[in-house]
Formats: C-alpha cells, sequence, structure tokens
C-alpha cells in the first residue's frame, strides 16, 4: 500500500512537471509544421504563376487577338493579362514574406497571428480570382453579344423590329460560366485547401497550448 502511494505521488509529481517540458516541444513542433506549411503555400503560388502564363501562351494567338479586336477587347486582354500577373506576383511576396516571418517568431500569440494573416490573405486571394472570372467572363460575353455579327442569330426580333436576347440563352451562358467559376473553385480547393486546413489544426493546438499555460 505504501509503494502505491509512493508511485502515486511521483506519477502527480512528473505530470505537473510535463506540460512546461511538453509545452516547448509541442510548439517547437507546431512552429516547424506551419513554416512547411507557409513554404508549400508560397510554392503553390510559384507554381500557379507558372501555370497560368503556360495556359496563356497555349491560347494566345494572331487568330485570338484578331477575335478580341473585332469584339473591341484587345486593350481590355492586355490590362487583364497584366492585372493578374501584378495581383499573383503581390501575393507571392506577401506569401514569402510570411514564410520569412514566421521563421522568426518566437511565441505562440504571434505564430497563431501569423497564421490567422495566411488564411485570410490565401482566402482572400482566392475569392478576388473567382469574382474575376466571373466580372471578365459577363463583360466577354456582352461584348460578343453587341459586336460579333455570329450572335445575331440568335436574336429574337419582336414586331416592332426591336431585338432582345433569349432569356434561356443567357440562363444557360450565366450556368455555364458559374460551373467555370467552380471548377476554379475546386482547382483552388485542391491547391490551397488541404494546406489552410493543416494551418487551422495547427491554430487550434497552438490555442490549446495558449490556454493550458
Amino acid at each position: 500500500m505504501d509503494e502505491l502511494e509512493f508511485l502515486k505521488k511521483d506519477w502527480k509529481r512528473q505530470e505537473a512537471d510535463l506540460p512546461k517540458i511538453s509545452g516547448d516541444a509541442i510548439y517547437k513542433m507546431i512552429h516547424k509544421r506551419s513554416s512547411s506549411l507557409m513554404k508549400w503555400i508560397l510554392y503553390v503560388s510559384i507554381f500557379e504563376f507558372i501555370l497560368w502564363t503556360f495556359i496563356n501562351v497555349l491560347t494566345i494567338n494572331n487568330k485570338t487577338w484578331e477575335s478580341l479586336r473585332k469584339i473591341h477587347l484587345f486593350e481590355f486582354e492586355i490590362i487583364s493579362v497584366l492585372l493578374q500577373y501584378i495581383v499573383l506576383g503581390f501575393f507571392i511576396f506577401i506569401f514569402y514574406k510570411n514564410y520569412k516571418e514566421v521563421q522568426t517568431t518566437d511565441s505562440t500569440r504571434h505564430l497563431m497571428n501569423r497564421i490567422l494573416k495566411v488564411r485570410r490573405t490565401v482566402n482572400f486571394y482566392v475569392a478576388y480570382n473567382l469574382i474575376l472570372m466571373f466580372v471578365v467572363g459577363l463583360i466577354v460575353f456582352f461584348a460578343m453579344l453587341y459586336f460579333d455579327p455570329e450572335f445575331e442569330k440568335i436574336m429574337i426580333t419582336a414586331d416592332d423590329g426591336s431585338q432582345s436576347i433569349p432569356l434561356g440563352f443567357i440562363a444557360l451562358f450565366i450556368g455555364g460560366l458559374l460551373l467555370l467559376v467552380f471548377m476554379l473553385w475546386l482547382f483552388y480547393k485542391l491547391l490551397y485547401g488541404i494546406l489552410l486546413k493543416r494551418l487551422k489544426r495547427n491554430y487550434k493546438e497552438l490555442n490549446k497550448l495558449e490556454l493550458r499555460d
């Protein structure tokens, strides 16, 4: 009986010392894991930059430029492509900055704030691209509708000579555009979703660690 009591006291003493030691070890592990995840977010954004460049090289040619001139979107296309690269380059810089800063973070609270900032930045970037794709799609649609002679075939002519667009055609186009936006969202979900989910898990673990301390 005396031995049992001794073991209980010894176990409680070790348990009392455990949080400080394990807390330090857990923080270092989460810090390392978070730094690695932010590095992968940076790599993914660079991969995306290369991917969009590759797609633009494949799709933009003389025929494409002529089609854009015909619907008066030549300058718009140049500006939108440049804007796409500027925005993506800006976010690559932000991701790089976050990655470098998290390496020098030395407190639980600062690391938690850094994780929140990275998650907000990625979510904002994804939302920006989805909205941009939808808006650009609508602009291209209406430009083709008003300036492309091929679209005159689908116009409905009323008795007074006025023309209108069939509502079914508009609904079909918007549905197709929303499907493309959804596919882009799935693309970003695949690229960034897993990394953000792991960062969120790290944040929760850090929060528990801070509450324990």
